[in-house]
């Protein structure tokens, strides 16, 4: 064998082997996205479970760095669609964030489901038996269960216990409300309420607050919430408490304590979210999701996740796996707990996971939200630091091979100078910091981009202060599943039935433009052959023959190679 065929050979090799690492091994990426911010992102390629998971861990006592707890639009509630929620990259946007992931659950309603303290500030009431997350005012970080015992006392010595802060009321509920809240309660139907001006607010847990009925409003609802005044909302028998209780011009005291389980200092924490259940407690994996009440749909199976702890050197780690798509199936609570603790935290809880898990800079998205488009959360974490590292000295570009992609395929993009179109250096383009907006996907930390959901958005990528960004558009890929059910004819005769038809992709992107055969024993359908249209949807309206004890009704798509049999009786 000659020299150069020797060449070719091994060069051949070279690329195949290239070719099956990168389909079948994990590749990690770290990056440096502030003084004391590290991402390390990690995307394993798997036939059977794919995974994608995004860690950052942050040194607290780095100059510029801050945690803080957000609220989505920096209030609890709103009458807008959103009912007050906001995405994460919005937040980490109008913060100006080195990052922001989300943080715990909230109701339907648009409000925390578990505690809420911004900046000192309780917002929101902690969930029995649920653990939580704190930052003291000296930098401790605090993991426990909490009670929270809150009261009015009137001079005469009677007390009026407080069930919630700043949520929706419930049956028989007592419920104060602060600015934070909205400009009204929004509370309906009879319920009494109090207008109480106070000496000292916003609230701070374990202290009390000095106030002055300034009116109640029996049968009254949706009371406004003026600036230095709380609102308390009595419902069902809880409204007659409030209407003999309190009277205007009376001083009161009031009170909201936290009280802990197992640690102490939480009158000095100034940022908490809720989340659960435990992942890591004390060194251990500790996971009893059962124990603090959780359901199914968030205890079993892999899902996207979204966890938070501390190691024993105190460093805060945030993750952050992706799940429900082609790209990562998602983990369970017990191995996110693995995961965690292979981390060094010794302490970490879950937090809300699911179409809320998103890790989101600035500037754009390092992971991929499961339903594509952001879902609003209620609170998240922000990460804040200092400036990033300089710019590179001269302007870069991004080159795609095209601005098109399959759902379910990729393309690698790169970095190039942008005056003459030559690839930047290695140590250049190691720095830069790969992003998505629009939800269209995910592109890793090399700038290869995968096709998810049927969306346009685009690729951003920062290095130093300079950012720079590539349209991208993510149509349907290959028809993955098909189903199909029986359904009533519209004419509503005896002797009509009909069938429909839905055709997904690998990510349940509907896919148009699909021919979908019909065939029937026992009936004549009104076309054998039909196109599936925008939504991936096609029906066909079937006579049946009146004879036929059951009808077989034969639905094949030949790009799926399947076909599914539905049975109906005439």
């Amino acid at each position: 064998m000659s020299a150069a065929s020797k060449f070719r050979t091994a060069s051949c090799l070279l690329f195949l082997l290239s070719i099956f690492t990168t389909q079948t091994m994990a590749q990690t990426w770290t990056k440096q996205l502030a003084d004391g911010v590290i991402l390390t992102q990690t995307v394993k390629p798997s036939s059977t479970h794919p995974l994608i998971t995004n860690l950052l861990k942050i040194d607290p006592k780095a100059p510029g760095i801050s945690i803080k707890t957000v609220l989505g639009q920096g209030r609890v509630f709103g009458k807008d669609a959103t009912k007050g929620r906001e995405t994460v990259s919005s937040i980490a946007k109008r913060l100006n964030a080195v990052a922001v992931v989300n943080a715990g659950y909230f109701w339907q309603s648009g409000d925390p489901l578990n505690i809420s303290i911004v900046d000192g500030e309780l917002v929101s009431e902690p969930y029995p038996g649920r653990v939580v997350f704190g930052i003291t005012r000296d930098g401790r970080f605090l993991f426990d269960t909490l009670t929270f015992d809150a009261k009015i006392c009137t001079p005469d010595a009677k007390t009026i216990s407080i069930r919630g802060l700043n949520r929706l009321c419930g049956k028989n509920d007592i419920v104060a409300y602060t600015p934070r809240f909205f400009p009204s309660t929004c509370t309906t139907g009879q319920l009494t309420e109090a207008v109480i001006k106070c000496d000292s607010l916003p609230i701070k847990a374990n202290t009390p607050i000095a106030g002055t009925v300034v009116e109640t409003r029996p049968g009254t609802c949706d009371t406004p919430i003026a600036d230095g005044t709380i609102v308390v909302s009595g419902t069902g028998p809880s409204a007659q408490i409030i209407g003999e209780q309190l009277k205007p011009g009376m001083p009161v005291t009031i009170q909201f304590d936290l009280k802990p389980t197992s640690t102490c200092g939480w009158e000095n924490v100034v940022e908490s979210a809720g989340g659960g259940p435990w992942l890591v407690r004390d060194g251990k994996v500790y996971v009893n999701a059962k124990e603090e009440g959780f359901q199914n749909d968030i205890s079993v199976g892999s899902n996207p996740r979204t966890a938070i702890g501390i190691t024993a050197d105190g460093k805060m780690v945030i993750a952050t796996v992706d799940g429900r798509q082609s790209t990562s199936k998602g983990i369970t609570l017990a191995q996110l707990a693995d995961l965690m603790k292979a981390q060094g935290c010794v302490n970490a809880i879950n937090f809300d996971g699911g179409g809320s898990t998103t890790m989101s800079t600035s500037f754009g998205v390092l992971n991929s939200p499961s339903g594509g488009t952001e879902r609003p959360i209620a609170d998240s974490l922000a990460v804040m630091a200092a400036s990033p590292a300089p710019s590179p000295s001269t302007d870069f570009a991004i080159t795609a091979p095209a601005t098109e992609v399959q759902s379910g395929s990729s393309f690698q993009l790169s970095l190039v100078d942008a005056y003459n179109g030559q690839p930047v250096g290695i140590g250049i383009s190691e720095q830069a910091v790969w992003t998505t907006t629009g939800g269209a996907g995910f592109v890793d930390q090399s700038g290869r981009f995968y096709g998810v959901k049927a969306h346009s958005g685009s690729v951003i990528v920062r290095l130093g202060d300079k950012i720079v960004s590539v349209p991208i558009s993510v149509v349907a890929g290959t028809p993955n599943k098909l189903t199909a059910k029986v359904q009533a004819d519209p004419s509503g005769a005896p002797n009509r039935t009909g069938i429909a038809v839905s055709i997904i992709d690998l990510n349940s992107n509907p896919v148009k433009g699909q021919v979908v055969g019909i065939r029937v024993t026992g009936g004549i359908p009104d076309q054998t052959q039909v196109s599936t249209d925008d939504n991936g949807e096609a029906s066909v309206g079937i006579t049946l023959d009146g004879t036929s004890k059951k009808v077989a009704i034969t639905v094949t798509c030949t790009k799926l190679a399947s076909t599914i049999d539905i049975t109906a009786k005439p």
